[in-house]
């Protein structure tokens, strides 16, 4: 198995068709908190067929930093959309990358101290 220092994390939530839609009707200012391609608020993402919104992590996410990231994806959107019923949890997932962008430099000897696949 190999480690990626360089993908990025997303922590989000799949939007309803309501939701969708108040967040795509933005206009003015607060346009700029949800985006397709800025990552500095809130970006909308593809999973399947399903549209996500949520924080882009790209400098690593330890776990004293989870709840940080998700009080903020929940503030950002609450004040956009304050009428909305928010989930108490979200996801975390990976970003797809290409595979020329994909960095394996985390190699190590495997944890056994033995040659071979066991155990992983």
């Amino acid at each position: 198995m190999k480690l990626s220092s360089k993908q990025p994390i997303f922590v989000g939530f799949k939007l309803d068709g309501s939701l969708r839609r108040q967040l795509e009707a933005l206009s003015g200012s607060e346009r700029r908190y949800v985006s397709l391609d800025d990552t500095t608020f809130l970006m909308v993402c593809k999973k399947g067929n399903d549209t996500y919104v949520g924080k882009l992590v790209e400098d690593g996410l330890t776990t004293d930093r989870v709840e940080d990231v998700k009080r903020n994806v929940l503030s950002i959107v609450r004040r956009l959309c304050p009428d909305v019923r928010l989930p108490t949890v979200l996801e975390i997932l990976p970003i797809e990358l290409p595979s020329s962008e994909v960095d394996t430099t985390l190699e190590g000897p495997p944890l056994s101290g033995k040659s071979g696949t066991d155990g992983w």
